[in-house]
């Protein structure tokens, strides 16, 4: 397996945008930016779940495994998920997915993962299912864990060059629209001049290596006045997203 990119060493090397990555080179990067921590907490939640239908605990290396799998799964064009356990191929021209063969880890382990996987602690009962703020909060506790431990990992493992780039990206919501949006996506944001709808984050990253070091989650416009500290309440809505994206390297 072989990646494309121009983050980490083999750009501090000078080596350029677009260079193949070994195996060993991603994965260096994969836990570079992945906490240990976040690693146990989806393993024990996954488990959990699991256990609860019945079927067999997981571990970190098949949650890895599985990441893998996700990542392989983006060099196929493929119509159905079961086709990339398929070991005939399509055409003489193109090998057999096999993702059984190719990567250890078949069908049925990855389905069951797949609709077990959990990355945060979300607390029970809930707010309101009609999209206001405290049914929001509720429903953003399912990746509050995720982000959090991702933002503390980088800025105590990721020492940014002398540029840092703050953004915002969408994340496409794929799921259908309407009611579905309320108890589903968190967010859900149709900007006119972006490709795509969906959720909204706000990032910084190294402007020298392309590592993401910080994220920020965009809730609705009642919920950050209600969430806004005292500090960020006295500057303008521009400058308080950067002091928040920068402000574990100010200085």
């Amino acid at each position: 397996m072989v990646f494309t990119g121009s983050w980490g060493r083999h750009h501090q090397r000078g080596r350029g945008r677009g260079r193949f990555w070994s195996y060993e080179d991603a994965l260096d990067y994969f836990f570079a930016v992945f906490p240990q921590d976040l690693l146990t907490r989806v393993t024990e939640l996954t488990t959990a779940k699991l256990e609860s239908r019945r079927l067999p605990p997981t571990s970190p290396g098949e949650i890895l495994k599985f990441f893998d799998n996700l990542i392989i799964a983006t060099r196929f064009q493929f119509g159905s998920r079961a086709d990339l356990w398929a070991t005939a191929p399509r055409s003489k021209h193109m090998p057999a997915p096999a993702f059984g063969a190719r990567t250890g880890m078949f069908r049925h382990c990855f389905d069951a993962l797949w609709s077990a996987l959990t990355f945060s602690r979300q607390p029970a009962g809930g707010g309101s299912a009609n999209g206001q703020s405290g049914g929001e909060r509720y429903r953003w506790a399912l990746i509050n864990d995720f982000i959090s431990s991702m933002n503390a990992h980088r800025e105590s493992h990721v020492a940014p060059g002398d540029t840092i780039c703050v953004d915002e990206s969408m994340i496409k919501w794929y799921g259908p629209g309407g009611p579905w949006i309320s108890i589903g996506l968190p967010m859900y944001v149709a900007i006119d001049r972006k490709p795509e709808n969906g959720c909204e984050i706000q990032n910084a990253a190294c402007g020298r290596n392309g590592v993401m070091l910080r994220l920020h989650l965009v809730t609705t416009a009642a919920d950050q006045y209600a969430n806004m500290s005292a500090e960020e309440s006295q500057v303008l809505h521009g400058t308080a997203v950067l002091q928040r994206l920068v402000s574990p390297w100010a200085g």
